[in-house]
């Protein structure tokens, strides 16, 4: 199973969920790795499409029967290596699943398609004069397409399309789900520094009001930092989130050829700075509530929402998940979770209330792993038992005490999160040695870009192959410079040589080396008579 790095985890629950058979998702070094796709204790091992281009002749030793690809538009470029590492692969069988086999070109499919069969098509050549319109003056350029229906027709006998209205009565009412990310690198480090720090200060026997509000201090920007490290340090911007939203706003929503209406939640005006940077550079036009923006003037940007087309976000902090009706929207995305349950229903409430028009809304949690935001998703507070307690239709809960038992659990939950980390951290120390840690180090930095890139991997590859080929041209071109300045400073210096020896003008003063740019060849000119 081949798939983003942020679904791995969701692809392991869901294929253990529903089968009796074991999933793996692998991880570690490549020598780690490579043992791991031998091992017959797990029938489905999971990976992300960046492995495949460091494992992919460990993969082909393993002789697996059946490939399966996920969110396959990130091999729509025939010409990446993501693409061709994956063509390398051997199987007997294949399924390809994406929601979006055609982006921008028509030549999308023809690179998913060759991943399945590369005769179905035909060679690129044939596809391109079959069903391309070329402009008659630049050959690379593309004015459109024909013969469409044969096309379609022909894919037909390999292709399983089901389109979301005819799914829609069978999906949740509210939809939520949960966007699993990881830590760059400096984030890491950051939030091992303020865990430590809670750490010494939960393990005192008495705590002050000092250390409370210190305490309080440490787990805020434990929380923040997940968000980015620009909240922290404004040198840096490190944000693996930011570009999981970039991926879900232009990516799987579409929201450049869309009119839809989103909600992005934050506590953070620092991240609302960001996102709004982020929409600015894509044109997509946003409303922002904060602080700054008077009550009075709240209606204004309600219905600059409701009303304009091209006002396509609602960026908001948590004063904004109570009071405000926003149900045109229906897509609601939590930047983070809220200490407080309740706060995320309040946040929901804003979308999922009389008057919304869809009956289908959707909710994303982003949540970033091995982090104090995953204790809170899981529970951290036991204000869930009061918030159960009060307003659930199965409640069991009929006494909640926050001044003892509440506060001994929520220390107890943050040491156990401590614990575990410190665990994993001296486990991981204690398994590699000193040219393995160089390794893995790398691996890390690795595995966090894929998550940072997700699905604009492929993108940002397509990004790096016309910057290398622009680099090269430069390269070139400055060569060819340099090699017509020393030629012809060398006719120069012959012709001066000559006239000083003999006294006579050799007759090279209006001659003129150049090279060609486009073949290479030199050429001399000059003036008769």
């Amino acid at each position: 199973m081949v798939c983003p790095a942020t679904l791995k985890s969701q692809w392991k629950k869901e294929i253990e969920k529903f089968t009796d058979e074991k999933a793996l998702v692998l991880s570690g070094t490549p020598e780690e790795r490579a043992k791991q796709y031998l091992d017959d204790n797990y029938f489905f091992f999971i990976i992300n499409y960046e492995t495949v281009l460091r494992d992919s002749q460990a993969i082909n030793r393993a002789d697996f029967d059946f490939l399966i690809l996920d969110e396959a538009q990130k091999i729509k470029n025939y010409e990446t290596k993501t693409a061709s590492s994956v063509n390398r692969l051997k199987y007997k069988h294949v399924l390809v699943i994406t929601g979006t086999p055609i982006e921008n070109r028509l030549i999308d499919i023809f690179s998913i398609i060759s991943t399945i069969d590369p005769y179905f098509l035909g060679p690129l050549w044939e596809f391109s004069c079959q069903h391309c319109l070329f402009d008659p003056e630049k050959p690379n350029k593309i004015n459109g397409y024909y013969d469409l229906n044969p096309l379609n027709e022909k894919l037909s006998r390999i292709l399983i399309r089901r389109e979301k209205s005819a799914v829609l009565s069978q999906l949740p009412d509210i939809q939520q789900i949960d966007v699993p990310v990881k830590l760059s690198p400096l984030q890491e480090e950051y939030h091992a520094g303020y865990m430590k720090g809670i750490s010494s200060i939960i393990r005192k026997k008495f705590l002050t009001p000092y250390d409370l509000q210190k305490l309080t201090l440490l787990l805020n920007s434990a929380r923040m930092v997940c968000d980015s490290t620009y909240l922290i340090d404004e040198e840096t911007q490190e944000s693996p989130k930011l570009e999981e939203l970039r991926d879900i706003l232009f990516e799987k929503l579409d929201l450049r050829n869309t009119s839809r209406k989103i909600i992005i939640f934050s506590e953070w005006i620092k991240v609302h700075k960001l996102i709004g940077q982020l929409l600015r550079e894509n044109n997509i036009g946003f409303v922002e509530l904060n602080g700054k923006v008077p009550v009075q003037l709240r209606g204004e940007l309600i219905r600059k929402f409701e009303t304009t087309p091209e006002c396509k976000i609602f960026l908001s902090p948590e004063a904004g998940g109570a009071g405000l009706n926003l149900q045109i929207a229906d897509i609601l995305i939590n930047f983070e979770l809220p200490w407080n349950p309740a706060k995320k229903n309040q946040r929901i409430g804003r979308i999922d209330r009389l008057g919304q028009k869809s009956n289908k809304l959707t909710i994303y949690n982003f949540i970033t792993r091995d982090s104090i935001e995953q204790s809170i998703a899981a529970g951290l507070l036991v204000k869930q038992n009061l918030f159960e307690g009060v307003l659930s239709d199965k409640n069991t809960t009929n006494y909640v005490d926050f001044s003892t038992k509440g506060r001994s659990q929520f220390i107890q939950q943050i040491e156990a999160m401590i614990k575990e980390q410190e665990k994993l951290s001296e486990q991981e120390e204690g398994d590699l040695s000193e040219n393995q840690t160089i390794e893995t180090e790398t691996e890390i930095v690795s595995v966090s870009s894929d998550v940072v890139q997700l699905e604009l991997f492929e993108e940002q590859e397509e990004q790096q192959v016309e910057q290398q080929k622009e680099q090269e041209r430069i390269e070139a071109e400055k060569k060819s410079a340099e090699i017509e300045q020393v030629m012809n400073s060398g006719m120069q210096f012959l012709a001066g040589l000559f006239k000083m020896s003999t006294g006579k003008d050799i007759g090279l003063g209006n001659q003129k080396i150049e090279i060609d740019k486009e073949t290479g060849e030199v050429v001399m000119r000059f003036k008769l008579g």
